[in-house]
Formats: C-alpha cells, sequence, structure tokens
C-alpha cells in the first residue's frame, strides 16, 4: 500500500500526514511573509539611512533611464531602491511604440534634468515608502531580487 495520496507531489520536504487529510501549510506561509516583512523592514531603514548625492557636476549621456540609473550607480557608489529601479524599468517600456522610441533619451531630455528626477524620485522612495508596502510587492513578484541593487555602501551611522 502506498503511504502517501495519490494527488502528493513528491515533495522532499519532511512532511507528517495520516495520507487522508491534506498537509497544513499554513504556518509556512505566515513564516514566509513574516521573512518578507522582516526584510523589506530592514531594507527600507537601510535606503533611508543613505544621503542623497548633493555634489552632481557631471552631464551622463544615456540612451535609457536604466541606462542612466545604471551609470548614477557606478558614478555614485550608490544602490537606487527597488521601487526607483522599477519605475525607470517602466519608463522605458512606455517608450515602446513611441515616435521617440529609437531615439537617446539625452536627445530629448537634458541629461542634467534626467538625472536631478531620479535623484528626487529616489529621496521619495527612500524617506516616505511603506516596508509594508514593499514587501507586498515583492511577494507579488518572484523576480524581485533583479531590482534590488548589490551595491552596498555603508550607511552613515544613526546619531
Amino acid at each position: 500500500m502506498n503511504p502517501l495520496p495519490p494527488d502528493d507531489s513528491g515533495s522532499s520536504e519532511a512532511e507528517i500526514s495520516d495520507a487522508f487529510s491534506p498537509v497544513d501549510r499554513s504556518h509556512r506561509v505566515v513564516e514566509d511573509e513574516d521573512s518578507l516583512l522582516m526584510r523589506a523592514e530592514m531594507y527600507q531603514d537601510y535606503m533611508k539611512r543613505l544621503p542623497i548625492p548633493t555634489n552632481r557636476g557631471s552631464v551622463i549621456p544615456f540612451r535609457s533611464w536604466v541606462g542612466l540609473s545604471n551609470s548614477i550607480k557606478e558614478l555614485y557608489g550608490q544602490p537606487l531602491h527597488y521601487l526607483t529601479n522599477v519605475l525607470l524599468q517602466r519608463w522605458d517600456q512606455s517608450r515602446i511604440g513611441s515616435d521617440s522610441e529609437d531615439q537617446c533619451l539625452d536627445s530629448i531630455i537634458h541629461p542634467s534634468k534626467a538625472e536631478a528626477t531620479i535623484w528626487l524620485v529616489e529621496e521619495i522612495h527612500r524617506l516616505t515608502s511603506s516596508h509594508h508596502q514593499i514587501a507586498r510587492l515583492w511577494g507579488s513578484d518572484p523576480m524581485y531580487h533583479s531590482f534590488i541593487d548589490s551595491i552596498i555602501p555603508e550607511p552613515p551611522s544613526r546619531t
């Protein structure tokens, strides 16, 4: 006699079941949500403590918003917020099919204005975003890690 229920997916995780009752997995979902919330809170706290650069004298040529953000990250050695990265990708996607789709973005928007726009949006995301909202978004996007930058400067100490 097969001790596993017929609809068992063959999970490798150790589970105890009487082969008739479904295994209660609700505790795992709560743990995952709690873990995600805790990571989002730590992330938001970290991002909030990073200062927005004030000395911005460079004019950075760029073809796209994401391209400009990559140059900004490299130039200033700072990550951009998850929400900023998502927004910049959406701005690039919104150009698809437009008359200016094939044009370099820096010929449409002055590089200084574009950079200032990114830093303004970044400041809003760093200072006002809810870690609850971030955790909710992360929970609905299995690829959310791709929008979190790996640049990790030491934030200023709290005083």
